[in-house]
């Protein structure tokens, strides 16, 4: 998703600072060349994009249902009544840090979304010579944050669809450690993102791999299930627990069962699970191959066990020889 993709329809700014007597909703008029459009429209980019976002769904009786505006006119209800939750839980919490908000009602690939965004106030400052040549420090009131998630606590709401993204942030409340914004704001439980679910999968695998196979099949069997959840991940655009079941574990009938409780215990579901083009991306990246006398080779996840390019041969004492093949060129 690229911030050109972006169409802001309406959009609220807002001060949330405990030691302020309220939270100071604005509205701001903003045109397509306005640098705070382009501001605005990179953060909902990057958010619709980021696969660390915890993921939730609300139906027509949750709390989310009755806030969420799907028309652009209703964003305002919706902007003030967050900014009124959040603004609480700073005054009462000192691990939640003040700072400003954005509130967006926005269209992307034709769907309608709501942002918020609350970005931490930045105490910047310029050099500034006088007439008479004497040097002060001033407070530079036009910085702005990178408009990037780094330090951004957001989620975007899809009111038709009703889905959520949230940044995946826990901070106390209380005596209880949470993501906030799902579930004091929104009033929703949230999934673990894409990016930890392949996490604890690969995780899970390896420490499965590590306890059921011999010790001089460990290394090969990791590669055989990465490029397993690469090559599923770039034909389905989805990862799958069958299938690393069907395909990694099918030689152990105690493999694929210590895998599937595993799974299991960490309420990964068994259907597939669409990942986004970027986590695609890392799964068929290059990984690190290192042999026990220190030699590093850096294999693109494709290669790994397709014997045209790589091929792995093991003698009779055990010793391991890795032929790399079709190589037209090697660059020093």
């Amino acid at each position: 998703m690229r911030a050109g993709d972006i169409e802001l329809y309406k959009n609220f700014l807002c001060t949330l600072d405990g030691a302020l007597p309220c939270p100071n909703l604005s509205e701001v008029k903003l045109d397509t060349e306005d640098t705070l459009y382009g501001y605005i429209a990179k953060l909902c980019a990057a958010a619709l994009s980021d696969n660390g976002a915890k993921t939730a769904t609300y139906g027509e009786e949750d709390y989310a249902a009755t806030v969420v505006p799907t028309e652009p006119e209703g964003l305002e209800a919706f902007a003030g009544e967050v900014a009124e939750c959040v603004y609480g839980l700073i005054s009462e919490n000192s691990e939640l840090r003040s700072g400003c908000a954005i509130f967006s009602f926005f269209m992307a690939e034709e769907q309608p979304y709501v942002a918020f965004f609350k970005l931490p106030f930045l105490e910047m400052y310029q050099c500034r010579l006088d007439a008479e040549g004497n040097v002060s420090w001033v407070l530079n009131s036009k910085v702005m944050p990178k408009a990037t998630l780094k330090n951004c606590e957001y989620f975007v709401v899809d009111g038709l669809n009703r889905t959520v993204r949230v940044a995946d942030i826990e901070v106390y409340i209380g005596e209880c450690k949470m993501n906030y914004l799902a579930e004091c704001v929104l009033q929703l439980r949230t999934k673990a993102s894409e990016k930890k679910t392949v996490a604890i999968m690969h995780e899970a695998a390896t420490d499965v791999i590590r306890e059921c196979y011999p010790k001089e099949q460990v290394p090969e069997k990791i590669m055989e299930y990465k490029s397993a959840v690469a090559q599923h991940a770039e034909a389905t655009g989805s990862v799958s627990v069958v299938n690393v079941e069907k395909t990694v574990f099918a030689d152990s009938e105690e493999a694929g069962g210590r895998y599937r409780e595993r799974m299991e215990r960490e309420q990964v579901q068994r259907e597939p699970i669409p990942v986004s083009p970027k986590t695609e991306r890392a799964l068929m990246r290059k990984t690190r191959i290192v042999t026990d006398n220190g030699i590093e080779i850096l294999v693109p996840v494709a290669y790994l066990k397709n014997p045209d390019y790589v091929e792995y041969v093991q003698d009779e004492e055990g010793k391991i020889t890795i032929l790399l093949k079709d190589i037209h060129l090697i660059d020093l």
